[in-house]
């Protein structure tokens, strides 16, 4: 009876017009497009953030709190249908214990709140890097080998295995590549240096790389929503590239010489794994390197069959979306 009972209980609650979603990290980065894509479809959506800051006025409900301190987020998940857990603390170097507390630390009040609110479907925003650089041109799906390599990767991968043990929740995973476009930090630094002419690329640059848009990100996030009743792990993906290709149109976009500078993979890495223990904001370090340099091609086939996900960005309108936003700075 209890499995007949979920059952009925998902089918109701997928109704966009009863359905409300709590979503963690709503104002930042991805977060802000997971909260445009919910409201686009009618959702009601409650966003959980440290501050205040609400840019969309009535459409949403804001509770403040902080993720890694049960009693101060514990109200913001009263009358919760389904859980998107996107807030983390994303760095590719040092922090560790900050990346801890709240990337797996606040990630298991997360799960906690929903088995004390009855909350059985969560949305969790992981990151293809669980899978490390294995530097294959065989693409890597949803049950390739975990092998992260830096804290916030493996601290991502801790996020996944904390929701596995609550079988009581269906969690879906969404594990996005590199994230590109229209108010991400990494697109300004990335536009920044080909600006200013101080881009070496790593390599010969014709490694094969994968990329996503959050728009992207966050439309797969609403399909697993409303039609992964199971609670399965999906990659994201809006197009791959070499980084040739993808530094070339960017140059072309934006008006400026295609970098011409090129640094041995060794040396780079190395010079990354130095920076990263004497400086306190190193320009480069050994994920960036790997980032930038390997190859790795993310196969979205499970999200387009399942989820019927199908990118709308490609190459040229995420070059196009990122350029746009960053001369409008």
């Amino acid at each position: 009876m209890k499995g007949i009972e979920q059952k009925i209980k998902y089918v109701e609650t997928t109704s966009h017009i009863s359905m409300k979603i709590l979503v963690t990290g709503g104002t930042g980065f991805i977060g802000s497009y997971i909260i445009e894509e919910l409201l686009e479809h009618d959702y009601h959506v409650r966003i959980l953030t440290r501050g205040s800051t609400n840019k969309w006025g009535d459409n949403i409900e804001v509770k403040t709190g902080d993720i890694t301190k049960f009693d101060t987020i514990r109200d913001a998940f009263e009358d919760i249908d389904a859980v998107i857990h996107n807030a983390a603390y994303a760095m590719d170097y040092g922090r560790k214990r900050e990346m801890y507390k709240v990337n797996v630390l606040g990630t298991e009040n997360i799960a906690k709140l929903c088995i004390e609110n009855d909350i059985d479907r969560v949305v969790y925003t992981s990151s293809a890097g669980v899978y490390g650089f294995p530097d294959t041109k065989e693409p890597i799906t949803e049950d390739s080998p975990k092998k992260p390599l830096n804290y916030y990767q493996k601290s991502k991968l801790l996020g996944e295995q904390i929701f596995s043990r609550y079988k009581e929740i269906k969690t879906s995973t969404i594990r996005p590549p590199l994230v590109f476009g229209a108010g991400g930090i990494g697109t300004k630094i990335l536009l920044d240096r080909l600006a200013n002419n101080s881009m070496i690329i790593i390599g010969d640059g014709n490694n094969i790389i994968s990329v996503v848009h959050p728009r992207d990100v966050a439309r797969c996030i609403r399909l697993a929503l409303e039609k992964d009743n199971i609670g399965r792990a999906f990659n994201v993906v809006s197009f791959t590239s070499t980084i040739n290709d993808f530094i070339g149109k960017l140059a072309e976009r934006l008006d400026v010489k295609k970098p011409e500078k090129h640094v041995s993979f060794w040396i780079a890495y190395i010079t990354g794994f130095l920076l990263e223990h004497l400086s306190k904001n190193p320009s480069i370090t050994r994920f960036r390197v790997k980032t930038l340099a390997t190859n790795r091609e993310i196969s979205y086939k499970r999200a387009e069959e399942i989820l019927g996900y199908k990118p709308s960005f490609d190459l040229d309108k995420t070059v196009e979306d990122m350029v746009k936003w960053y001369v409008n700075l």
